[in-house]
């Protein structure tokens, strides 16, 4: 009986490994996990899902046709996202029962009457752009959100990449038409966001601009905050003329003989 108690403790010792082994096992674990996550950021750092040589601002010609504005309302169906685009899906500001998409559609909505009224083809689109979509602008809708409500303000950003080499000058101009239309202050640091916004990101996404889309994202304002709300929820109709006077000015838009 002796025996079968003191075998049973050294075969028990035995497969006791200790807390320096266990520890030592799961830093090994941890490196391992580490590594391999960093391979798959190096992968996704290279990818490059564009076919071919991407086009220099030398080589940019408008698209053929009437001059095309597309105008992307932030947010607006983004839970029929795909799953390369899955993190949008259920994103976005609100106020009290009013959805930032709510708000952004109402504003595309708006400054696209008034353009094809006045003679351009426009496009009011979803959160998902379609594939390699081409127009002469392009202009994300959206408006921001603030922990704090005396944030206030509007921004806008043109590509951090830019394959055009034109969109910083039609950021300028959104910028002046839209002060100018709705009193709100300017913004002049744009975030990171902004600069790397999914829809600029051809290389990464196949629901991305053509990279030869000159392209522009604007925050119309906080919505978390009173004055910005009297413009982008109360008069939408003035954020909307800011946006079509951008449109009529940028040189690449204008319309002829106007």
């Amino acid at each position: 009986m002796k025996l079968t108690v003191l075998t049973a403790a050294v075969v028990l010792f035995a497969g006791f490994e200790g807390p320096g082994v266990a520890r030592a096992a799961a830093q090994e674990q941890s490196a391992a996990e580490r590594e391999a996550a960093s391979e798959r950021w190096r992968r996704w750092r290279n990818y490059n899902r564009y076919p071919g040589p991407i086009p220099t601002p030398e080589e940019w010609e408008p698209p053929a046709g009437p001059i095309r504005i597309a105008l992307q309302a932030g947010h607006w169906r983004a839970d029929e996202a795909p799953r390369e685009l899955r993190r949008i899906r259920y994103n976005g500001t609100r106020w009290q029962e009013t959805a930032e998409w709510e708000a952004n559609l109402v504003i595309a909505r708006l400054a696209g009457a008034e353009l094809e009224a006045l003679g351009y083809e426009v496009d009011i689109l979803p959160a998902v752009v379609p594939p390699d979509y081409r127009a002469h602008l392009f202009i994300s809708i959206h408006a921001d959100g603030s922990d704090s409500p005396a944030a206030s303000g509007y921004r806008v950003s043109a590509p951090r990449r830019d394959a055009t080499g034109r969109a910083e000058d039609a950021a300028r101009v959104l910028r002046e038409t839209y002060g100018a239309a709705t009193g709100l202050r300017n913004l002049p640091v744009a975030t990171r966001r902004m600069q790397n916004y999914y829809a600029f990101n051809y290389r990464r996404y196949e629901h991305a601009l053509h990279p030869m889309t000159i392209a522009l994202i604007i925050e119309t304002g906080f919505m978390t905050n009173a004055g910005d709300r009297r413009i982008i929820l109360d008069a939408p109709e003035r954020a909307a003329r800011g946006i079509v006077e951008a449109v009529k000015a940028y040189p690449v838009t204008a319309l002829p003989g106007r």
